[in-house]
């Protein structure tokens, strides 16, 4: 696409930084600079045009693919002629594709083998060593793209770090978790990724758009860049480049070729030397049998391998690529969340109230008639008709889904009412009173499961949801704590619940589950 320009240029370059439908074009020369405002995506001015609809001239749309690739494009004048006549080439730069490095082509190759790697963990034998060891390797290859692209990691990328490995790398030694940790290795690494790039939408910390940037990190930027892997292996990117591509790919045909060369000369010595040896027959006998028997039984292995590990490279490439260079992880933007959360607040602060007060009479109307029920165990008393177990167990995991059902409860009448909860006393009330009672109501689970544990001893199924549902409790602490403080508690509580889950990973609690069992035997504790 070309526009033509009239009056004498002279190697002029012209930046485009869009934001949003409007943008701002300068343009820079010997004499000096000068700015001008576009209306639209698309558009430019001559060197000499003030802002107005007879000094516009359209690019097409040949020039971008979409607006997200356009919004940090480069327009590049060159001089055209003699005359002074000049050509506007527009074309799209960084945000089509970025500048090609040579760190960028070595690490789409090292990618290929991490995703290798993932495959041959998941599908050979002693998956839990491999996991513990792909976990190290993994990190390491990171944090070594991003030393190589001279990034430095944000301070809390460290801490997400840590949890990767302590998830991670215990694996490899015991687990209690099992496939639901493998899958929080594989959420935990694509999150600590963006993170160590930089790309989390609150300035490279978590923060309540958690859920966006872990859509993000686990689908948008990896699935948006899912080519740029064999692009960049594949792809020409400038002259200089394409000489240094064309060395390389002379070496490596000369070292083909001299391999070919070879090959012929092996087939007529070899032999010579095995006939007058007996010992280096012997060695090559066993070479070339061995090298059969591995074809014949692992040939297909590995190209099954390769075939699975080539989408997997490029999967983790684009991820790693995109969070370096920016390219496509703004599909989420805090000022538009923004906007579409204020859109929500839309029900009456009068609606909110009535619900939440409706649940809360409900649940003590439910405490007042099974007050003697629910609290019995706060005094190591046995309902008359039950077993330990039958009493623990009733109405446990039912207690624990009303905590959860509960914190969502909270979490809509606070982004649903028209008024902020700061702004309306009688939300606020009601909001603490949902959090006591619900408090309340996780506490006796607790207890009963205490009654529980003191007489048959514990379990790793009964830890495990002991320990959620003191994250639970802690979330509702904080919502307490939140009414008379301001703080960021969506990025506390996930945090905190990620130190719980790595020290379930870190500590083997099955092996002092079985300890403390043996001693409370020993010691006439329990059962």
């Amino acid at each position: 696409t070309e526009g033509n320009f009239s009056g004498k240029m002279r190697n002029r370059i012209k930046t485009a930084s869009v934001s949003g439908q409007r943008g701002i074009f300068q343009e820079r020369c010997g004499t000096g600079s000068k700015q001008h405002r576009c209306p639209d995506r698309g558009e430019f001015f001559r060197k000499d045009a003030e802002p107005d609809q007879n000094s516009i001239g359209t690019c097409t749309e040949g020039i971008r693919s979409t607006d997200a690739e356009f919004k940090q494009g480069e327009y590049i004048m060159n001089k055209y002629d003699q005359k002074g006549s000049q050509d506007c080439l527009p074309r799209v730069s960084a945000p089509v594709f970025p500048k090609c490095e040579p760190i960028d082509r070595l690490f789409a190759a090292v990618y290929l083998l991490v995703g290798y790697g993932f495959i041959y963990l998941c599908s050979g034998n002693d998956f839990e060593r491999n996991l513990g060891i792909f976990t190290v390797f993994y990190a390491a290859v990171v944090l070594a793209y991003l030393w190589g692209k001279e990034i430095r990691p944000p301070k809390e990328s460290w801490f997400w770090l840590a949890v990767m490995l302590a998830v991670g790398i215990p694996y490899a030694f015991w687990s209690v978790l099992y496939i639901l940790q493998f899958l929080a290795l594989l959420a935990v690494s694509a999150y600590w990724t963006l993170s160590a790039s930089g790309r989390l939408l609150k300035g490279g910390q978590t923060s309540r758009w958690v859920f966006f940037d872990g859509c993000n990190a686990l689908a948008v930027v990896p699935f948006s860049n899912l080519g740029c892997e064999a692009r960049i292996l594949f792809h020409d990117f400038g002259a200089g480049q394409k000489e240094a591509q064309k060395k390389v790919s002379g070496r490596a045909g000369s070292i083909l070729l001299g391999i070919v060369i070879v090959i012929p000369v092996l087939v007529i010595i070899l032999p010579l030397l095995s006939s007058a040896d007996a010992g280096f027959q012997s060695l090559m006998s066993d070479l070339t049998g061995n090298l059969a028997d591995y074809i014949s039984n692992h040939l297909l292995v590995i190209f099954v391998r390769v075939l699975f590990a080539v989408p997997v490279s490029f999967y983790l490439f684009g991820l790693i690529f995109g969070g370096i260079h920016g390219r496509n992880t703004d599909r989420f933007q805090e000022e538009k969340l923004l906007e579409t959360g204020g859109q929500l607040r839309k029900v009456p602060d009068a609606a909110i109230c009535t619900a939440l007060l409706i649940v809360c009479l409900i649940y003590c109307l439910f405490m007042a008639i099974q007050g003697r029920y629910l609290f019995s165990a706060f005094n190591g008393m046995l309902p008359e008709g039950f077993t330990y177990s039958e009493y623990a167990r009733r109405g446990f995991f039912e207690l624990c889904q009303i905590g959860v059902w509960n914190l969502i409860f909270t979490w809509l009448a606070g982004a649903c009412s028209r008024t902020d909860r700061r702004g309306h006393r009688g939300l606020g009330f009601l909001t603490v009173l949902l959090s006591v009672l619900t408090l309340l109501l996780l506490v006796t689970a607790v207890s009963k499961m205490g009654m529980y544990i003191s007489v048959y001893g514990l379990t790793v199924y009964r830890i495990l949801p002991l320990i959620f549902m003191l994250w639970v409790g802690l979330v509702f602490v904080c919502i307490l704590v939140r009414q008379k403080r301001e703080f960021a508690i969506v990025r506390f509580c996930v945090m905190a619940g990620a130190v719980m889950f790595c020290l379930m990973c870190v500590f083997p609690i099955e092996y002092w589950t079985d300890l403390y069992n043996v001693w409370a035997r020993a010691q006439g504790l329990i059962v």
